[in-house]
């Protein structure tokens, strides 16, 4: 957190942004030094002192050491710290898609298994350029909601799931991670005919230029990292005869290859399919089972995206 503005300071305040072991000497926090990285600076962009140079309390006022931010909702505006030049995604997501429930028919000659939803774009160890001191908006995805259906016309779509993107004051959006579509079904019937299926769409990622070259002031050597789309959830599906059985589809997973939610199972009596984990497509539900009473089984949402993201200074 950062150190107050005003007013008198002390060493342990110093030390908790800082650190340090005890005993603690302000010697100890000239910037380039062990525990002050080289160009910290205050909250009006005045430097701290590097050594050989008078240093004093006040030099620390208003001053923030970067820090890893992580969040799973949106989490609106945040100011770039006056000295920091990138912002670093740890690990970002966008959100899944929702599966679709099972459906069944009265002799229609099949079953329906429900398809599942569509994964969220990935990105990873990714640096893209700041200014120290504008207010960034970052907005981070809800999972797509499963799709469902009232009545007897089979008709549904898995809500789509958000994205999560970072914005700059100036309006451009330098990070954008699509959410998942949701699977759907269409054109079917209590009485007939099989209803026809689309595709959970994995989301796309896209960005500013990213940063290739150059060294943190922590030490880390920057790269270009990862952004990766997200994967389609798998498409949904009939079975031949009256009461056949047919399991639901799998959602489809995140960008960095995890999370999808399974599909519901026909076996016995069944399970519904399951949510995804974050930034996963949901499962999609079965057809012919007794699950609490019905012959088909429920499908699950999408997984809710999150970022974890940290500002840098590049030298």
């Amino acid at each position: 957190m950062t150190i107050k503005a005003s007013g008198s300071l002390n060493t342990t305040e110093i030390v908790a942004e800082w650190g340090g072991s005890q005993p603690n000497s302000l010697s100890e926090y000239y910037a380039g030094g062990s525990l002050v990285y080289s160009g910290a600076a205050d909250g009006d962009g005045n430097a701290i002192p590097s050594s050989g140079n008078p240093i004093k309390f006040s030099d620390f006022y208003d001053v923030t050491k970067f820090a890893t931010t992580s969040a799973s909702s949106s989490t609106g505006s945040v100011s770039v710290p006056a000295d920091a030049n990138a912002i670093y995604i740890v690990e970002a997501f966008g959100a899944g898609g929702g599966g679709v429930r099972g459906f069944d028919y009265d002799k229609a000659g099949g079953e329906t298994a429900g398809g599942g939803g569509g994964g969220g774009a990935y990105a990873a160890g990714v640096y893209l350029t700041v200014t120290g001191g504008e207010t960034l908006s970052i907005s981070v995805g809800s999972g797509g909601s499963a799709g469902t259906v009232s009545g007897f016309t089979y008709n549904a779509t898995g809500g789509t799931g958000g994205s999560t993107t970072v914005t700059r004051a100036n309006g451009s959006t330098i990070l954008t991670l699509g959410g998942g579509t949701g699977a759907g079904v269409s054109n079917g019937g209590v009485q007939g005919p099989l209803a026809s299926h689309s595709q959970g769409q994995g989301g796309s990622a896209s960005s500013a230029t990213r940063l290739s070259s150059g060294t943190t002031t922590s030490g880390a050597s920057v790269s270009s990292g990862t952004l990766a789309d997200g994967n389609n959830g798998t498409i949904g599906a009939n079975c031949s005869g009256d009461n056949c059985r047919i399991d639901g589809r799998a959602g489809g997973n995140n960008g960095a290859g995890n999370n999808g939610g399974s599909g519901g199972s026909s076996s016995g009596t069944g399970t519904n399919g399951s949510n995804g984990g974050t930034g996963g497509g949901g499962g999609g539900g079965a057809a012919q089972t007794t699950f609490n009473g019905t012959s088909h089984t429920l499908a699950g949402s999408g997984g809710a995206g999150s970022i974890s993201y940290q500002f840098v200074r590049i030298v």
